[in-house]
């Protein structure tokens, strides 16, 4: 009986024990919604990038969709000018590569030679969105929304910074990294696109022509 009471007590503090470690363990399960943001030098907008989570599965792929607000947090209204319908953009870094893997407009917007995509020459059918000037107008407080999605393609050799963005993604960890205007490869041998900035004039009569980029969202494909 002894040995029974024994095994009955070992085995009410191994639940116990069990119930109080489990969050802990899986705490570091929880991951999201989850945002990042950065604000203009001028203190005018800011930048916004939510992600619904930060762990994603490979079997099935899930589709990584990416939030991105832009908000005019100044006190006057804000005139804006893109050269593309679409406003935002994003990059991944592959942690296992050191390097820039994918940049969503790369296989999705014109510019230069070198900057995005050549249709004629890669390897899936894509169609690149030409520029065209948009103009539009912010109130105070009013915000610009657009959710990108990352389907898990990238560069399996980050060659150049990503010339052919159509292998799967293995698991791992990535980093995105959201911005307003256009990214670009971090690489000095690929041209600019002068076109990716985005404008507005200050109440001054300032002409800004920047990109705003957030701090990057560290992500696990599993």
């Amino acid at each position: 009986m002894k040995t029974l009471y024994k095994i009955l007590i070992v085995a009410v503090v191994l639940v116990l024990i069990g119930i109080g470690v489990r969050p802990l363990i899986f705490r570091s399960e929880e991951t999201g919604p989850v945002n990042v943001e950065v604000v203009s030098e001028d203190g005018l907008l800011k930048l916004t990038m939510m992600l619904e989570k930060t762990r994603f599965t490979t079997s099935p792929r899930e589709p990584v969709k990416i939030n991105l607000t832009l908000t005019n947090i100044g006190d006057e209204e804000i005139t804006l000018t893109f050269h593309y319908k679409t406003k935002f953009d994003f990059m991944i870094l592959d942690y296992g590569q050191g390097a820039y893997a994918y940049r969503w407009s790369y296989d999705h917007i014109q510019g230069p030679s070198g900057w995005s995509a050549d249709p004629s020459a890669y390897p899936t059918s894509i169609t690149l969105e030409p520029a065209e000037m948009d103009t539009f107008v912010l109130r105070p407080g009013e915000k610009i929304s657009q959710i990108l999605t990352w389907n898990q393609l990238f560069d399996g050799s980050a060659s150049a910074g990503g010339w052919y963005q159509t292998e799967l993604a293995p698991k791992g960890k990535y980093r995105i990294e959201g911005f307003a205007g256009l990214g670009r490869w971090d690489d000095p041998w690929t041209p600019d696109n002068p076109l990716r900035f985005f404008e507005y004039v200050t109440s001054s009569g300032t002409l800004v022509s920047t990109v705003l980029e957030t701090p990057g969202i560290d992500v696990a494909l599993v």
